[in-house]
C-alpha cells in the first residue's frame, strides 16, 4: 500500500490493527511558509487533518449502509516537528483484494454487475449531497463475502454548480483505474444524471 499511497502503513499483528500515518506535504527546511500555512495552521491547528476528515466521512458512509473498515482511533501530532501529521488506526482486514485486482478477475457479466454495484453506491452518496474525493478501484476492497468495502473514505459536499459537477464526473472517470472504455461508459451513463 505504501507504494500506491502518500501515506505510510504499519500492521500490528497482535491487535489486528492497521495504522495509517499521513506525512506533511511540505518540509519546514525547504518550504517553511507553505509548511506553516498548510500543514500546521490549516491542517493541525484548524482541525482539518486527514484522519479527522476520513473519520467524519466514514460515519456518513456507514449511515447510508455502505461498508467501511472499523476504526480504532485517530489523532494528530501535537509536536509540529513530527512530519507524520496524523494517525488513523483501523481494523486490519484479511482475505481481501483491491477493487482493481478483483475487477480484473471477473468475466464480462461480473464486471457489468460490479459497475452497477459501484454506481448505486456512488449515486446513493450523491443523493445525500456528497461525492468521493478520490474515487478509484484501489480505494475499494472486496472481501471473501464479495462485499465492497470503502477504505479511503474521504468524501466532500457536492458543488451546486452543474459545470463543477460535470468536471467532477470527468475527473472520477479519468482516475477510476477502469481501463476499458466500455465499462467507463457504463459508469458514466449511470452517474451522469447526478453530476
Amino acid at each position: 500500500m505504501d507504494s500506491q499511497s502518500n501515506s505510510h502503513f504499519y500492521v500490528q499483528a497482535q491487535s489486528g490493527t492497521l495504522f495509517k500515518l499521513v506525512r506533511d506535504k511540505y518540509s519546514p527546511k525547504e518550504h517553511f511558509w507553505r509548511w506553516l500555512g498548510r500543514d500546521i495552521i490549516s491542517k493541525r491547528l484548524a482541525g482539518t487533518y486527514d484522519a479527522r476528515k476520513e473519520f467524519a466521512s466514514r460515519r456518513i458512509l456507514e449511515q447510508l449502509g455502505q461498508h467501511t473498515v472499523d476504526v480504532r482511533c485517530y489523532g494528530v501530532a501535537l509536536n509540529f516537528l513530527n512530519p507524520l501529521g496524523s494517525l488513523y488506526a483501523m481494523k486490519h482486514i484479511e482475505n481481501c483484494v483491491t477493487g482493481s485486482v478483483y475487477f480484473e478477475t471477473l468475466d464480462e457479466a461480473g464486471r457489468y454487475s460490479f459497475i452497477e454495484t459501484l454506481s448505486l453506491q456512488v449515486i446513493q452518496l450523491a443523493k445525500a449531497g456528497y461525492y468521493h474525493r478520490d474515487l478509484h478501484l484501489d480505494n475499494l476492497l472486496m472481501d471473501d463475502q464479495q462485499r465492497l468495502i470503502w477504505i479511503d473514505t474521504h468524501i466532500k459536499a457536492l458543488p451546486s454548480s452543474s459545470k463543477k459537477r460535470a468536471a467532477l464526473l470527468e475527473n472520477m472517470l479519468a482516475n477510476s483505474r477502469i481501463e476499458s472504455a466500455t465499462y467507463c461508459s457504463q459508469l458514466r451513463e449511470r452517474l451522469e444524471s447526478y453530476f
